[in-house]
């Protein structure tokens, strides 16, 4: 055996090596993500002529872990879906959706609609506003021209969720708030992937909706940005 060839060798061996760690790496990641949501089936989806998959781990992971709003909102998408094309596998060219919460809802909205792209991902805009009444989530079929609303039941969400939220940013929380925070989002991340969607949405009613005007590609995240550069600069002049 040459050197050359146990060089070779010896380099294909150190490349299987990273692979296999790197695989590992990220299964163990996965692993640590809750049964619940490893349980749950992903979304099969059409767009742009490929079909893809898309579990809530993927969503975990493009959030940055495992995240009670993305859960929420993965868990609309699917009802929605399920609603809006029955049978058939939905075709997200055929599908509009509109949301009014940042955070958790909006990366779950950004993969599924943009991809997994996290240089595409949606910045919100000022005025969006955390709150549970914002976690109300409407999609649109534009070839049916039928739309369905999502919002979670009363009583799910819990009711002091914002405001320990705004403690912790603030430094103020307590050991005991502290302490429920990390309960009630351990409660939402294991129990809600469980859930029956009717357990957690109801039985939302399905309207007709008529649409005019229309948004280029790329001219939402244009706005978006416009707005956020004058509301920064609206208040370093205050």
């Amino acid at each position: 055996m040459t050197w050359k060839t146990v060089l070779r060798w010896n380099i294909g061996c150190l490349f299987m090596s990273m692979v296999v760690a790197m695989a590992g790496a990220a299964w163990a990641e996965k692993a640590e993500y809750p049964q619940s949501a490893r349980d749950l089936p992903p979304l099969t989806v059409i767009q742009g002529g490929q079909e893809r998959l898309i579990s809530l781990c993927d969503a975990y992971d493009f959030h940055g872990n495992a995240c009670p709003g993305a859960t929420l909102g993965f868990m609309a998408v699917r009802y929605g879906l399920e609603i809006l094309f029955g049978e058939e596998t939905p075709n997200l060219d055929d599908l509009m959706v509109i949301s009014r919460s940042a955070g958790g809802p909006m990366d779950l909205f950004d993969l599924v609609m943009k991809g997994e792209d996290k240089s595409q991902r949606t910045w919100p805009p000022a005025g969006i506003e955390m709150g549970a009444e914002n976690f109300a989530f409407q999609f649109y079929r534009k070839s049916t021209m039928k739309g369905v609303t999502m919002r979670l039941r009363d009583g799910l969400w819990p009711g002091d969720w914002f405001q320990l939220r705004e403690k912790a940013k603030d430094g103020t929380i307590t050991e005991a708030e502290a302490e429920k925070r990390k309960r009630d989002r351990r409660h939402v991340i294991d129990t809600f992937p469980g859930m029956t969607l009717e357990e957690l949405f109801g039985e939302p009613e399905v309207y007709t909706f008529v649409f005019w005007g229309h948004m280029e590609q790329g001219e939402m995240d244009r706005l978006i940005r416009e707005q956020r550069r004058a509301s920064r600069q609206s208040q370093t002049t205050e």
